[in-house]
């Protein structure tokens, strides 16, 4: 560690830059004001590639010209980039190499800040669950935009956002009576059926998430197979489940048996990627290095931090505070930081507030002047810090790292790291490209340094052989304004054949030319009522017949709604459907 904490020192003339003339000294350029709409596409097999792919190369390249501008060589962005990168591979690296060959593909190139002697890093993240197909659309864009820049590719695993229920969705067919008929006519109905991999749902990180129920995990892909047979005959859960129980063997947690289960399976579709958990990627030297960097500015980042928010509000029209992200506090002295901390002791996330005290930077989870140590009472953790040197800040802050003082980055700290450190170009999804439209704010204005493009990437991949009927809006709205006719112009679906019918028509189209023009049309509204009720008995069995119709519609799209959602997890289909489909979409 001790090479790479010189590495990370500025020299005395960078040292002045990030004081005196601090690049976060005053706000950078104003960021746009407008905030892109991202949303999912509706249509199957639909993407959302913005920039498309075949423009990955010249964002990335511009992100590095960028990059070569405003962190040149003997920077202090330039030092933290490249010590942050190093060590990330090489972490990369090991921890792909624990349950997957890393071998295989060309991950043995040099990786530095140089211009001569590093390749590009992209670089992608998400929650280590059962995602959507749209999301592992993700991963192979993540692959595909690597090999074709030369660029290294890897997958952040986000893994201190909370574990919530531990199951997924399966959805289900089942006949439903008494609606337009029974019996083998009888239409279906679509149902959900949940399936548990593990039990409980605690408010954990994916981390501290430990297996509690091996059992129902084990045979969590029979509960799956058996469930989605009646739509798919061969989903990739048989094959997932193989690693999956190989690697909760390996780590005993939910979270991460997912993620490398999924990382292996893309290594037998021969995608070549590194892997690396969060927690992991932000141990260390750089990542202390860029807490320090917020948190001596503390009271100026909370400024520009809650200020972007607000206006991210306003421009929106969101009127709850916590949406996209809750502005930080500031109690007694105490200012609330975007990170969080736990343990494996005490695993719930807690905020991380920070507070000067002379010399030093007293840095705890309780706003109030506790006093103690990692080990403190009542679940505190209070580490304290230089303030007046940096560096020393840095280090003492990386060395206070313990099974109990896990500090991790909220969401926008998040990418905010890894897009400045550690990558030259990230992926995001649809959220995260909404989100970090803020962050782009937040970075421009604190840290005066133009925000790396971004690429945000999705798709929409339905269940083989489902598809939206999109005629049955058209027909649905045809039905209402029969209903509406059938109840006020019932003279239009009377029957001329029909004498009692026909005499009925008569007397109303006979009210309707001797509509009063002027004066009191109480008389007139009266008899157009009572003449309107007798007509609506009349066609009572076409009323019911509409409504049936209707009834049945409305089924048809509730059940339409869940065989074809997006949301259903990749698990659930054919691996080789996947595969296809991604071919197409990219």
């Amino acid at each position: 560690m001790s090479s790479s904490q010189s590495n990370l020192a500025p020299s005395a003339q960078n040292a002045t830059s990030l004081t005196a003339n601090s690049p976060h000294a005053n706000a950078g350029q104003s960021p746009a004001t407008e905030y892109r709409e991202l949303r999912a596409p509706a249509q199957t097999l639909g993407t959302l590639i913005e920039p498309p792919i075949c423009d990955a190369e010249l964002l990335l390249k511009n992100n590095l010209a960028t990059a070569h501008a405003e962190m040149p060589a003997g920077s202090f962005w330039s030092d933290l980039r490249k010590v942050a990168r190093e060590q990330l591979v090489g972490d990369a690296r090991r921890y792909t190499s624990s349950y997957r060959d890393v071998a295989s593909f060309c991950a043995d190139q040099p990786i530095g800040s140089g211009e001569n002697n590093s390749r590009p890093i992209v670089l992608a993240g998400h929650q280590p669950t059962l995602f959507h197909p749209g999301v592992w659309f993700k991963n192979h864009t993540l692959q595909k935009v690597a090999s074709e820049c030369c660029a290294l590719p890897i997958n952040l695993v986000i893994d201190n956002d909370v574990a919530a229920a531990r199951l997924i969705r399966v959805p289900q067919l089942r006949p439903l009576v008494n609606l337009a008929g029974d019996g083998d006519d009888a239409p279906l109905r679509g149902t959900w059926q949940s399936v548990p991999y593990d039990q409980g749902g605690e408010t954990l990180p994916f981390e501290q998430a430990q297996i509690r129920d091996k059992d129902l995990f084990d045979h969590f892909d029979s509960g799956v197979r058996r469930l989605i047979a009646p739509l798919v005959s061969d989903p990739c859960v048989t094959a997932l489940w193989k690693h999956a129980r190989e690697a909760i063997a390996r780590c005993g947690i939910a979270g991460c048996a997912l993620a490398q289960a999924r990382h292996a399976l893309e290594a037998e579709m021969n995608w070549q990627t590194l892997e690396i958990p969060l927690g992991v990627a932000v141990r260390g030297l750089p990542f202390a290095r860029f807490v320090m960097e917020i948190i001596d500015e503390i009271e100026r980042f909370q400024s520009v931090y809650n200020g972007s928010a607000d206006h991210y509000r306003a421009w929106h029209g969101i009127r709850s505070s916590a949406h996209p992200v809750p502005n930080l506090g500031f109690q007694d002295g105490w200012y609330e930081t975007p990170l969080w901390v736990y343990g494996n002791n005490q695993p719930q996330r807690r905020g991380v507030w920070v507070r000067r005290e002379g010399h030093l930077w007293h840095i705890s989870d309780a706003p109030s002047g506790i006093a103690g140590s990692n080990s403190g009472s009542a679940g505190t953790i209070s580490v304290k810090v230089s303030a007046t040197d940096r560096q020393l800040a840095s280090t003492q802050l990386a060395e206070a790292a313990s099974p109990e003082f896990k500090l991790r980055p909220r969401a926008l700290m998040t990418t905010m790291f890894a897009r400045l450190v550690l990558s030259d170009l990230f992926l995001h999804g649809i959220g995260g490209g909404k989100y970090d439209q803020l962050a782009d704010r937040i970075m421009t204005q604190f840290f005066q340094i133009t925000p790396p493009g971004l690429q945000v990437v999705s798709g929409t991949i339905r269940l083989p052989g489902q598809e939206p009927d999109y005629a049955r809006e058209d027909l649905r709205r045809e039905l209402l304004r029969k209903e509406r006719e059938l109840q006020f112009q019932g003279e239009k679906w009377l029957d001329a054949s029909n004498p009692d019918q026909k005499a009925f028509r008569d007397q109303k189209l006979e009210l309707l030319d001797r509509m009063p023009t002027s004066g009191s049309r109480r008389a007139w509204h009266h008899s157009v009522s009572r003449l309107n009720a007798q007509i609506t008995l009349q066609l009572s069995e076409q009323r019911r017949e509409t409504r049936g119709r209707l009834a049945r519609l409305d089924q048809e799209a509730a059940t339409e709604k869940i065989l074809c959602s997006r949301e259903l997890s990749f698990c659930l289909f054919p691996l080789e459907f996947l595969q296809e489909s991604f071919a197409k979409m990219a």
